[in-house]
């Protein structure tokens, strides 16, 4: 065997052992815990949960918030998706960017705004009791639930949208032939053709709602509301005689919800993969007059402020608060955000975030970059395999991979407990998102500008940092900005693996919430607000100013060519 097979053939077992180590078997280790007993190995765990009639209520309510918030989540994606896409109203990519704000932030900010926004002392529900009527309050199983379908509505409306745009018109145009009206043609023909997307993305919402460990933490830990991923972290929590054991078979139950889930998606996913290759149609399918024009965009408009800004709003404002709720001048304080931007464990957390989310994307970019060459240019089917065991370890519930990471790397004394378990642990969460978006930008760099830099003499380092990183970078830290932003305020892995010395943004502002030190949350998740929201503005700018480069460069580039013909260069 000559020494270029021997080292692909190394190069094949590196690859698997690090799957199989990384990836797979903490999963498989999660599973032997749940099934470790006493006497060796049995389903005795399992039987005595189920006895438990909290874990039977702790399912019950996992699979009523995940549908019924998703119902929640697939009316208001679909209706906003149809109107923004089909209507000729105003101001639309404003709109889109109110529905797209619960996707920008982390589900726990949403949660706690709304806290703050149905405080039993105010301004809503001071109304409501006033006049007879009883309190909202979102400590409860429908709170849950309500909060759930905002936060996952962005999920169905961006597949739903899509799907609406790549429906030709042609079968409008034959529909109206027919003799239906525009109503009717977009019952009888567009919705049909639009349900295998909404139902993906309904199914996508379920998924998120399984998985969701903040908003039933933030509302259901303290009022007794028990879901399968906070009673795991009750379990883990406990430190019992059988409590890690018990809490496996918790994970290994929450596991086979969200694989179901997975599984119908993927069903839906096949049904609508033929419309992949139709590009999208932005024009205006249905005019509305003047009047109900305007009609719709105010109530789209007040709709979207009222469920998406003003808790934020009310958020911010009680942020400066002494006390939590009562709305008065004297009361109003800054010592909350010195709290903030002084406090020596609120600054580690911040830099543990930063520093989290930097090395997490670091890594997932060069894995991701050698990843894709492999898959694309060599067309290694060994790549499969890993992409295969990212794509695991992302599927599964975050408080689940948790779970399996301390299982697994709790034999490695220098790394459970360390800032390490977290690397390893957000890594393994969001490789497949870096995976797929290398992949992307790989297929969009044509094989021959390659071939033309080998030819030329380059040697493969040259070759990469001077034809494939230039052309790939622009894709690819776009792509990572999704990982960046999801590491920066991640909470459900790190409540189960940060120690004192490494508490992540989210985890501090869990235990201040948990704590009691509302405004204290406030202030911070205000800060985290505020950055979050200048992050997206300043990529839609950019995004803007690489437009118009774009068009420049074109022109510019056409009079290039033109010039050089005529000088004779382009013969």
């Amino acid at each position: 065997m000559n020494p270029k097979a021997i080292g692909k053939k190394a190069v094949h077992i590196i690859i698997y052992f690090i799957t199989f180590f990384v990836f797979i078997m903490p999963i498989l280790r999660l599973v032997i815990m749940s099934v470790t007993v006493d006497y060796g190995y049995g389903l005795d765990n399992f039987i005595k949960l189920l006895q438990e009639a909290r874990t039977v209520k702790a399912i019950i309510n996992t699979i009523m918030i995940a549908f019924f918030s998703t119902l929640i989540s697939v009316v208001l994606g679909s209706v906003f998706a149809f109107i923004i896409a089909y209507t000729n109203i105003p101001k639309k990519r404003f709109l889109e960017t109110l529905v797209l704000i619960p996707f920008i932030l982390p589900s726990y900010i949403i949660t706690l705004s709304w806290s703050n926004l149905l405080e039993k002392k105010a301004l809503i529900n001071f109304l409501l009791t006033s006049i007879g009527l009883e309190a909202l309050n979102l400590y409860s199983l429908p709170g849950i639930i309500f909060v759930l379908g905002i936060c996952n509505t962005p999920v169905v409306y961006l597949i739903t949208i899509h799907m609406l745009r790549k429906i030709p018109q042609d079968l409008e145009w034959a529909s109206r032939a027919s003799g239906y009206g525009i109503f009717e043609t977009m019952i009888k023909i567009n919705l049909p053709q639009a349900m295998p997307a909404i139902i993906s993305g309904g199914m996508l919402a379920f998924l998120a709602s399984v998985d969701n460990f903040s908003v039933p933490a933030f509302l259901g830990i303290s009022s007794g509301i028990p879901v399968l991923s906070t009673y795991i972290y009750e379990k883990a929590i406990s430190f019992g005689p059988s409590a890690f054991n018990l809490a496996a078979a918790l994970s290994v139950l929450l596991s086979v919800i969200a694989i179901g889930g997975i599984l119908l998606q993927g069903k839906c996913i096949k049904k609508s993969s033929g419309s992949e290759s139709i590009k999208e149609d932005d024009s205006i399918r249905i005019m509305l007059s003047d009047k109900v024009k305007n009609i719709v965009r105010y109530v789209c408009l007040f709709f979207l402020i009222l469920i998406n800004i003003v808790p934020i709003i009310t958020m911010v404002l009680s942020s400066f608060l002494k006390n939590y709720g009562g709305f008065k001048i004297q009361n109003l304080i800054v010592s909350n955000y010195e709290f903030v931007f002084t406090n020596r464990g609120v600054r580690q957390a911040v830099f543990n975030s930063i520093s989290l989310a930097l090395i997490t994307c670091i890594i997932c970019i060069v894995i991701g970059m050698v990843l894709a060459y492999l898959k694309v240019r060599k067309k290694s089917k060994v790549v499969l395999v890993m992409e295969s065991g990212a794509e695991l370890t992302y599927a599964i519930p975050g408080i689940v991979l948790s779970l399996a990471m301390i299982f697994h790397w709790t034999m490695l004394a220098d790394v459970y407990g360390t800032i390490k378990i977290l690397i390893i642990s957000y890594v393994t969460r969001y490789l497949i998102l870096q995976i797929k978006g290398c992949t992307t930008a790989m297929l969009s760099v044509d094989a021959s500008m390659e071939e033309a830099a080998m030819v030329s003499g380059s040697s493969k380092i040259r070759l990469w940092l001077k034809v494939l990183i230039p052309l790939l970078k622009k894709q690819v830290l776009s792509g990572s900005f999704l990982i960046f932003v999801s590491a920066l305020t991640e909470l459900t892995l790190s409540s189960m693996l940060a120690a004192a010395g490494t508490k992540t943004i989210g985890l501090t502002v869990f235990n201040l919430q948990q704590g009691g030190d509302y405004a204290l949350a406030a202030a911070l998740s205000t800060v985290i607000v505020m950055v979050l929201l200048m992050g997206y503005l300043g990529s839609h700018l950019f995004g803007r100013k690489k437009v118009n480069r774009n068009k420049e460069a074109d022109s510019t580039g056409q009079l290039k060519v033109l010039k050089l013909k005529q000088a004779g260069v382009g013969r």
